[in-house]
């Protein structure tokens, strides 16, 4: 029968990793300057795809991956009011941000920023007990942008703001010459 060896340790690597230790399990004592803390978290977020808006540099706290959407016709219709948002992106992007005390049935006041910087106050809200939406604000964002249906294709991303811990979004939109609706394959069919 074979015998296992086990890996010696010298006394430098054991200095090392008992180092390398004691290092980390300081942290939870450790107190950042402000200073550090922006630095750390600008270093974290560089591996987040957020957006890159000069207006709205140090407010983006935890954030989302970016999810996207083409606009239906009733998503820019005037009489309806409202951007629905697929459950899925809901699960993914929204729902690990949201605090226990929000309630979506309810609705959620947020902010809604383009990529200008503007901001847009809306209500994330779930209607009818199944269809995510924001709304109250939503059809001046369409205006303001000349949003069209099957052509524009927005990019959201969910952050919280970080000096306020409001839920905010962020929106950009790209036009393509695409007049007919990409459906999405579901993935539980």
């Amino acid at each position: 029968m074979e015998q296992k060896k086990a890996k010696k340790i010298d006394h430098e690597e054991y200095k090392e990793i008992y180092g390398a230790a004691l290092c980390i399990s300081s942290f939870k004592h450790l107190i950042l300057s402000p200073e550090s803390a922006m630095n750390l978290q600008t270093s974290l977020q560089a591996t987040i795809d957020i957006p890159r808006v000069p207006s709205l540099n140090g407010l983006i706290g935890r954030c989302s991956q970016p999810f996207e959407k083409q606009l239906t016709e009733t998503d820019v219709n005037s009489k309806q009011c409202r951007l629905s948002i697929n459950k899925v992106d809901v699960e993914n992007a929204v729902t690990p941000l949201l605090k226990e005390e929000e309630d979506v049935e309810k609705g959620i006041r947020v902010k809604v920023y383009d990529a200008n910087g503007k901001e847009y106050p809306m209500t994330f809200k779930l209607w009818a007990h199944k269809l995510h939406v924001l709304k109250e604000g939503w059809i001046e964002f369409c205006t303001d942008h000349a949003l069209l249906a099957h052509q524009d294709f927005l990019k959201l991303w969910v952050f919280r703001n970080l000096h306020t811990q409001d839920l905010c979004f962020f929106i950009t939109s790209r036009r393509l010459q695409e007049f007919q609706p990409i459906k999405k394959r579901r993935l539980n069919a």
